[in-house]
This record gives structure tokens, sequence and C-alpha cells, in this order.
């Protein structure tokens, strides 16, 4: 079903602690990440802005019958699906089909499919090349989570997987010139180009996640403390459509509760212009050897005049 797929994030923080093949550090980012959706957005997902499964109105068979899915595309190769990927009506049939070509089960396509599960999806165009299918967010149009990426020539390509495809969310900007496609998670922003670009990277084990808010119609990503209720904002990054380039702090305080600083990853940021805050601790100077040569250099004779 969907959704049980998309879990609770304090459900799959216990999966995680009871998976010891998974190395530790791995599982405190990855824990750490899923505590902060939870701390910041359990408001959203108690009023519907997480997928939630609704039961199946099907009676008298274990797989109800789909409607929702053109039969046809059960035998679609996948230069066929990929040329319905634009049309309106079959759009949706395409983009499953092509994922079952794959022959594996992405989060957002479970393998036992449903109608209402199938009304919850959403195909949404990125470019002329790509097209993103995810599950659509009852209260924020453009929000797909669990999204794959599908080429025009039928290619799927998944963003993330195991927990993080969990948490994952894609925002499909109105217009991209303005404010670009964002793929984000609680430690990570990165820009959907022809590939995904890291723009903002936090440091690992700190109280404080990304999410997405809006000021005034404008959207905008904001540093927000994961223990605090309705995630208190401590700082934000300004997308500048002209350098292309999200400007913000990469250091600065945080609140006394539960004080100390945040840090910013700021080597791995290749789309951040560092604005406000303090100014980052400079790198440690390497003192490099001296540059002695491995083989005696000999003075050739001059030739004869």
């Amino acid at each position: 079903m969907l959704l049980g797929a998309i879990m609770k994030p304090w459900q799959v923080i216990a999966g995680i602690r009871r998976k010891s093949s998974v190395p530790s550090r791995t599982r405190r980012r990855v824990s750490f990440a899923l505590a902060c959706l939870a701390l910041t957005s359990v408001g959203a997902c108690d009023s519907g802005h997480q997928p939630t499964a609704q039961p199946s109105k099907a009676t008298g068979s274990s797989t109800p019958r789909l409607t929702l899915i053109a039969p046809e595309s059960e035998d679609w190769t996948r230069e066929e699906a990929a040329r319905h990927l634009a049309d309106e009506e079959l759009g949706i049939s395409a983009a499953i089909r092509l994922i079952h070509l794959t022959e594996t089960t992405v989060l957002s396509v479970p393998a036992e499919l449903t109608d209402d599960h199938i009304r919850r999806l959403q195909l949404l165009q990125l470019s002329e090349e790509r097209w993103a299918l995810g599950v659509s967010d009852r209260e924020q149009p453009g929000w797909l989570h669990a999204p794959v990426f599908i080429s025009a020539d039928g290619i799927v390509d998944r963003l993330a997987n195991g927990t993080e495809e969990e948490v994952l969310t894609l925002h499909v900007s109105e217009d991209a010139e303005i404010f670009p496609h964002l793929a984000l998670l609680p430690d990570r922003v990165l820009l959907v180009e022809e590939k995904l670009i890291p723009a903002i990277i936090l440091q690992p084990d700190q109280p404080v996640c990304l999410v997405m808010r809006k000021d005034q119609g404008f959207p905008y990503v904001a540093l927000v403390l994961a223990h605090a209720e309705e995630g208190a904002e401590v700082a934000r990054y300004i997308w500048d459509p002209y350098e292309l380039v999200f400007t913000g702090p990469a250091v600065d305080k945080l609140p006394d509760t539960p004080g100390g600083k945040f840090h910013v990853d700021l080597p791995a940021c290749e789309r951040l212009e560092p604005i406000g805050g303090e100014i980052p601790e400079p790198a440690p100077i390497e003192v490099l050897p001296e540059d002695v040569p491995d083989e005696p250099i000999w003075n050739e004779p001059e030739p004869p005049v």
C-alpha cells in the first residue's frame, strides 16, 4: 500500500537502530535527519502534508481492479511509453510503465497499486528533457514526495534510496528562472539542473535542519531548530537569480537553548555565497615540504661555439 511505505520518521529511526549492518556514523546522520523532519513538520504530517494511506473501496478481491491506468500501457515498450509522458490522460500510465520496466520498486510506485494511490501521483515536467513523478502534497502544489526523475527517452533515475527516499521532497518551481527546482533533505538542499548540484550542505550532528518557506509569496530556504515548536527559524538563505547562488550565513550562534553555533559545510556547498553571521574560521594552512628533486641535476656542458 502507499503509504505504509512512507513511514513515520520515528518509526524509520527505530528501524535504523535495528539494522546493525549500517555504519554507526551513517545511522546517526540519517536518524538525525529524520528526527529533524519529524519535529519540524509533525503538524504538517497530521494535516495532510505527508501522503497517507487510503483504504481501498474494492470488495470481493484481495487485489482491487485498477481503473486509472490505461490497460494498453501494460504492453508498451520503453520508447512507446516515453512518447506518452506529455499526454495529459496517459502520462501517469506511461510513467508507471517505465518504472515497471526497470524491474525495481520505488517508494512512490509500490508493487501493489490501488486507484486511491494513483490519484495521489503527480507527473510534473521540469524541462524539455526531464519529468518528475512522485506523491503529490495535499496542501503544497508543486511538492512531490519520494520523487523519481524520468528522462524524455524513458530512463528512470532515482534521487535517493532507503531512508533518504522516505524523507526526500522535490519542489517544482513555477518559474525556474526566478527560483530553481530544489530537492530537499533535512541536512541538504540540491539544485535540480542537468545533474543534482549541492547548494547548501550542513555539517553533521547539529540540532538544526533545512526547510522550505515563503515570505509574502516568495520562497526561501530556512534553517530551523529541530527541537523547537513550529521550527523556530535561525537563518535564511535567499536565492539570487542573477548570480545563481543562495546567500546566507555559513556560521552563526544558536539561541541559548540549545546554545552553541551552527555550521554549514562550506567546501561542499557549490551554490552558497556566505553573507551575514560570523566569519568562518579559515582552514588550517598545510605546510608543504621543500621541493627537493628526486635525482640530482647535473650541469650539462655548454655546446661548442
